[in-house]
């Protein structure tokens, strides 16, 4: 009686164990994901070690970041945009003059034909440019307001062949077309600072919106039919859902910035993978980043390791949909 007394009490041991760990987060991401932070790009590879990174003087302000087919890395800065193969040497640039509070690039994004699609905030412009650096088409935009930091986030070529538009300070989505005609458009709320728009297949439109903390899709009648804010209970603190990545299976993978705490605080979660019914599936940490025998990176000017991430990218999955 003793011997099925304990075994008993073993079984329902490793069953309490397997039901705390199917509801724990996975602190190991499970896959290579390549992050754009304040002053730098870097990949981890699928125990969260940092396997390459690229950090260099000129370079702040990594909102965007694409790991290419060819194992090339495109990204913008500030003043530009950049692609570096895997040794770290420039194989194509594009840039605008260095003149802080008068230009700046937020948004890169590789196109089918090779070309890059360029947002211009200083000149208020639309670019698509080519291999040789030419311009192969330029859309005037619709006034963003004086600051160029502030105009405008990310821009994306949808499928359908327009351009959505994330405009900050106008709290407003714009839909152009080549012509730079307006063809579709979502007012946010006040509080609201769009970060970009990515066009799902069902033809609604995903928002990350950073000041209100939270991310909402909206079906071209401009209805919201998902939404995931503080208020859910995700087990750590929504903050600025800035880098998101829809992946083939619906779930969202999405960068849970601190980046304007300069001075650091208590968010542990850096990114997160969530499903639909909002249960999350995996976190990256600040332990993941720093911890445990990691190469950590520090940003010049915080003399922090890099919590202040801004893109990411889940490698292996076509980056349409990011």
């Amino acid at each position: 009686m003793k011997f099925h007394t304990s075994l008993w009490i073993t079984l329902l041991a490793c069953t309490l164990l397997q039901l705390a760990t199917a509801e724990t987060p996975n602190k190991t991401a499970g896959h290579r994901l390549l992050i754009g932070y304040g002053e730098g790009v870097m990949e981890l590879d699928e125990k969260n070690d940092i396997v390459w990174h690229y950090q260099q003087p000129d370079i702040e302000t990594v909102y965007d970041a694409w790991k290419r087919d060819n194992g090339n890395v495109l990204f913008c800065h500030r003043f530009g945009v950049r692609e570096v193969n895997p040794a770290k040497e420039t194989v194509w640039e594009f840039n605008v003059p260095r003149e802080k509070g008068k230009q700046e690039i937020n948004s890169c994004q590789p196109l089918a034909d090779g070309k890059v699609l360029i947002l211009d905030c200083g000149n208020q412009k639309l670019l698509e440019v080519n291999r040789d650096k030419q311009v192969t088409l330029s859309i005037d935009l619709p006034d963003g307001g004086k600051n160029p930091h502030n105009r405008y986030m990310q821009a994306r070529k949808t499928p359908q062949g327009t351009y959505l538009i994330s405009y900050r300070d106008n709290k407003v989505i714009l839909e152009l077309n080549t012509d730079g005609k307006e063809v579709w458009r979502f007012k946010l709320n006040d509080n609201d600072r769009p970060f970009t728009a990515i066009r799902l297949a069902n033809g609604r439109t995903l928002i990350p919106c950073i000041t209100s903390y939270r991310i909402i899709e909206v079906d071209p009648n401009g209805k919201i039919t998902w939404e995931l804010d503080k208020h859910d209970d995700l087990g750590f603190e929504l903050l600025y859902p800035v880098g998101v990545q829809v992946r083939n299976n619906g779930n969202l993978v999405v960068i849970n910035s601190d980046y304007h705490h300069r001075q650091g605080m208590n968010n542990d979660v850096q990114a997160f993978e969530i499903t639909r019914d909002k249960k999350v599936l995996w976190t990256l940490t600040k332990a993941d980043l720093e911890k445990n025998g990691k190469t950590s990176v520090v940003e010049r000017g915080t003399k922090m390791p890099s919590h202040h991430l801004l893109s990411i990218q889940v490698l292996g999955e076509p980056f349409e949909l990011k």
